[in-house]
């Protein structure tokens, strides 16, 4: 219940509709409390659910932030339940009905990346099935951000432990402090782990520490850009009805 606790207070923080720009710092720690099993997937997306039909839009875009952070970051048991039946259903409803023309982009942008991430697993065809029937009741998907082209269906990297820097070896103390990349999750000096970036595959749009090795490579400039390949199974629903009156 105290971490459940936790858990709320921090989602009520990152959703907040007093806020101007997304609670970063909170929503890393909201991923966290999901990875180390402080709150269960189930419960986190559940709590996040009932932000999302928050009348007001700036809540509820920051709720679907979260939710992108969470399902970037926190692995299988998340998406076990983004990608399930019900929640896709959820989501369509959600598109079909709100009156606010960048939340409906955003659940849509949601959904193809999902798509894209989950292209080859069987068990979530749900979402792909839903991008179809919304494809074919018309509504058209924004292109596929860089950012969501790299999104895997891997979870981040556990966190290590150890007793002494990964990288120069020396012995962690009281005057010798341990840190963690949060792009490979190994344990590093203050020395080799000084730099910060963002981390676009885990949803972490703030700059983060990050080893030196890691900062290398994902500052490297990507080598190719990939493509969408989700399939085509909206003629299982039908043909697509007629949108009179769309502009």
């Amino acid at each position: 219940m105290f971490r459940a606790t936790v858990f709320d207070k921090l989602l009520d923080k990152a959703t907040s509709n007093l806020r101007l720009d997304p609670d970063w710092p909170s929503i890393l720690q909201i991923c966290d409390l999901i990875r180390q099993n402080d709150c269960s997937p189930k419960y986190a997306v559940a709590a996040v659910k009932k932000k999302l039909y928050s009348p007001n839009p700036h809540q509820a875009m920051f709720a679907l932030l979260t939710l992108e952070s969470i399902v970037k970051n926190c692995g299988s048991g998340v998406h076990d339940e983004v990608a399930s039946k019900v929640f896709c259903e959820m989501l369509r409803d959600l598109v079909k009905t709100t009156q606010h023309e960048n939340l409906k982009n955003k659940i849509l942008e949601l959904i193809q990346a999902w798509a894209f991430a989950f292209r080859n697993s069987p068990k979530y065809r749900a979402v792909q099935d839903t991008v179809n029937i919304l494809k074919a009741e018309g509504h058209k998907f924004p292109p596929l951000k860089e950012s969501d082209a790299m999104f895997s269906a891997d979870t981040a990297p556990e966190w290590a432990d150890g007793e002494v820097c990964h990288r120069c070896r020396v012995a962690f103390s009281l005057m010798v402090r341990r840190h963690h990349c949060r792009a490979c999750g190994q344990v590093f000096c203050q020395q080799c782990s000084s730099k910060t970036s963002t981390l676009p595959k885990f949803g972490i749009e703030k700059e983060v520490r990050v080893c030196d090795a890691c900062f290398d490579k994902v500052s490297r400039p990507p080598s190719s850009t990939a493509k969408i390949e989700i399939v085509d199974t909206s003629s299982d629903y039908g043909p697509a009805q007629p949108q009179v009156g769309c502009l």
